[in-house]
Order: C-alpha cells, then structure tokens, then sequence
C-alpha cells in the first residue's frame, strides 16, 4: 500500500484531474472530498463544479478550496444539470486522466492507485470498477456488477449499447470511469441530457476506437439517498435519450454492423419505456381514453404495468430517513490474522495484497466488502486496523465520520493529511 504525503502546492500538470459536479449534496460532500484529498495518489486535482446549489454544499466546497490548493471550485449562476457542469469543469482539467466522482458518493483510499495499475495491466484508455451501492435508507449493500461477474472484462460499443437490457448484464453507464485525457479530447457531455449523460459520451469515446476495461472490485462507493435523480427516469428524460441517439446516428453513422442492429434494439426498448411513462402519467391524470388509446397502439405495455403493480405491491413499506433509528458509534476491529489478544467480535478480512501483486483475474470475494458497509452504513465508527489488510477492508466502509486507529492506538495516515491519534476523518 502506498502512503501519500502532504501535497506542498498543486502540480502543475497532475496525474489525475477529479471532476465533480454538485447540487445540493448537503454535508456529504465533505465526505466526497475527504475521500478523493485522501488518495493514496495524492498528485491530482479537484475541480468542483457547482450547479446553483442552495444548501451548505456550497460553503463546504469553498472551505475545502480554501484548505487545499489542489481544490478549485467554479460556481455557476443557474442550475443547468450535471451534463453542464461536468463540462465547465473538464474545461478547466490538466491532468493526464480525468475522473468521474459525484459530490455524494465516496472512493476507497486506494482507487486511483489500482485504476491506474488496471489500466497499464490491461493497456485501456478507459477503466472502470464495480459499485457498491450502499442506501441511507438502511437497505442492504449490493452491487452493479451482477454475482457472475467475478473476473475483468473488456466492452465493446455494442456491450456497452446493451448493457442492462440484455439478460445477465449490468446497466453500464451508471460506472464512474478514469479515461485517459488525451483520449477524452474535445468530447464533452451532451447538454440536453439530464440522465444517460455518462452513457452517451463512452459510447462515443467507443465509436472512435477507446478501449475500456472493467475490474470488478467495487472501489466506487456510491450512494442511494431520497435526492438521487439517477435512478429516475420522466418522460422528458426518455425523449431526451431518444433525440440523441437519433443525433448520433445522423450525425457519426453509418455504423459496423453489430454496432447498427445494438442501436436499433436500444431505440426499440427507449420507445417502449417513453411509451410505457406517458400511460402511467395518463393513468395518474385519470385520463382513461388516452391511457387505453396507448394500450391498443401498443399492447405489451398492459404487462409491464401488471408487472409493476405487482411488484409494489409486494414491496415492503420503506422507512423513512428520519423515521429511522439512529446507530450508536461503534468501535470495530479489521485484520488479516486474529492476534492473541483480539476479542471473538475481530472480524477476518481477505490478506492485503497491493496493486503490483493483485491478482487481477481473481479478486477478493465481494461479500465481505458488503458485510462491512452494513455495518458502518449510517453511523460513526473506529476502527482498529490490525495490519494492512484492515486498513484496506476499512476503505470499503461509509460510514460518515470513520476513525482510523492502529491496534496500539495510533492514528492511521490514510492520505496526504496527516492526523491525530484518534482524530475523525470527515
């Protein structure tokens, strides 16, 4: 494991430029931050690009480009969407690999670390990890990739097309990826979208010929929480991802013939869905005449809304943020080997291996990454790290304030910010 130092001013030219777009992320994007200043690369930057927010983001972020010159914040008048303001930042990036990360997620100390070592591995322009998917709502941690796969794949335009729609596939473009700069170029992020932007500019970096990578290791920790819009799809949405596939087609087609019949399934199912979303919203306006109109154009559409009735029928009745029960801070202890005095509660994690000995078609068993994120999803928790093998398991844990301790209770220097024995990290 690498241990970073204290940056004495931002590089000129850094490894890896972090952009992050926020609206309205509250205080977890002192978490965000914390996570990405932390790195154990530690030679990068932060462009935070600020979409009109309201909130105490805003202050945090200012306070954040006051503390470290490697943060800067760009502050926008109006709210334009995340699609904009990943463009106003990427305008502003001078690293050699631009990096993806949303104001309300947060990254393993290591990420950047073993991306950049996947991505020499591999020889990709483009590299992505797993997510694991953690929710303030108390629901369990899951993750992106689905249980059957357990190994690196490389992803075609034609995967990436299809991915999610197709069985035992993954919706792809939900990946935060690390994308070589001179491969990025002048692409930017189409601005008409509010959802499906990630999707649209991979696709096209695949259409010129990038190469992209996916590891299953879920270093990406992203965050479920009542203000997500990414899991929300409008009818507005869906004809917007519609108009700009029908763009890109005019625009950079004719494609190889794979690439052509995965757009045209992807428009098929688009259609559907806009379909599907314009006869729940009659249903909802109590238009009955319209609702039946577009069941008798298109029938299959009775299925999905039995299937989705039932569905939330069977759904049990979520609890509310505020409703639920606050979890006391706990203390927890990680390690690769039991030590003679280590109470029964010391939890065994996989050894630690560092980044030039992974073994990159045998990852660690994702459960355990999962079992931790339950445990400190939603509470304030210290860890005692038994050896390096703790201190790794312990990046995989959300909790929003984490104290990192070694068992002779010293503090564990987890990136560029030296701390105090016992000192909260966020």
């Amino acid at each position: 494991m690498l241990q970073a130092q204290p940056p004495l001013e931002a590089s000129p030219r850094p490894l890896v430029s972090v952009i992050m777009a926020n609206y309205q992320a509250g205080r977890r994007i002192a978490r965000a931050l914390e996570s990405v200043l932390n790195q154990t690369v530690c030679d990068l930057e932060v462009i935070i690009s600020d979409d009109a927010s309201g909130d105490e983001s805003l202050a945090l972020a200012r306070e954040a480009a006051l503390r470290d010159a490697r943060v800067h914040l760009i502050e926008a008048e109006a709210n334009a969407g995340p699609a904009r303001s990943r463009n106003r930042a990427l305008a502003q990036a001078r690293g050699e690999w631009i990096a993806i990360v949303d104001s309300d997620d947060m990254i393993h100390p290591e990420r950047f670390e073993r991306l950049l070592a996947a991505a020499r591995h591999f020889s990709a322009d483009i590299v992505a990890d797993n997510l694991l998917h953690f929710h303030e709502d108390g629901t369990p941690t899951r993750f992106l990739l689905g249980e059957g796969q357990r190994r690196p794949f490389r992803v075609s335009a034609e995967d990436w097309i299809l991915a999610g729609y197709r069985p035992g596939t993954a919706p792809l473009g939900y990946l935060k990826p690390l994308i070589r700069a001179s491969v990025l170029g002048d692409t930017r992020y189409d601005e008409t979208l509010r959802i499906g932007e990630d999707y649209d500019l991979l696709l096209r970096l695949l259409l010129t010929g990038a190469s992209l990578q996916v590891v299953p290791e879920p270093w990406y920790l992203y965050r479920r929480h009542s203000g997500s819009i990414s899991h929300r799809l409008s009818i507005e949405d869906v004809a917007a991802m519609i108009d700009n596939q029908r763009r890109l087609v005019e625009r950079e087609g004719p494609f190889p013939a794979l690439v052509a019949a995965a757009l045209e399934e992807r428009m098929q199912r688009l259609e559907h869905s806009h379909a599907y979303e314009r006869l729940v919203a009659r249903i909802k306006q109590r238009d009955a005449i319209g609702a039946l109109a577009l069941l008798a154009r298109r029938p299959r559409l009775a299925s999905n809304l039995w299937r989705s009735l039932d569905d939330r029928r069977r759904r049990p009745a979520p609890v509310a943020v505020h409703q639920a029960p606050p979890r006391a801070e706990g203390v927890l202890l990680l390690g690769g080997m039991r030590s003679p005095q280590a109470p029964a509660s010391h939890r065994i994690v996989p050894p630690y291996k560092g980044h030039a000995d992974m073994d990159w078609m045998h990852p660690s068993p994702r459960e355990v990454w999962a079992e931790l994120a339950d445990l400190g999803n939603g509470r304030d928790l210290k860890v005692v790290c038994n050896d390096p093998a703790g201190i790794y398991a312990a990046g995989f844990i959300p909790a929003d304030r984490l104290t990192l301790v070694t068992t002779d209770g010293a503090a564990v220097a987890a990136g560029p910010q030296p701390r105090q024995a016992g000192e909260a990290i966020g």
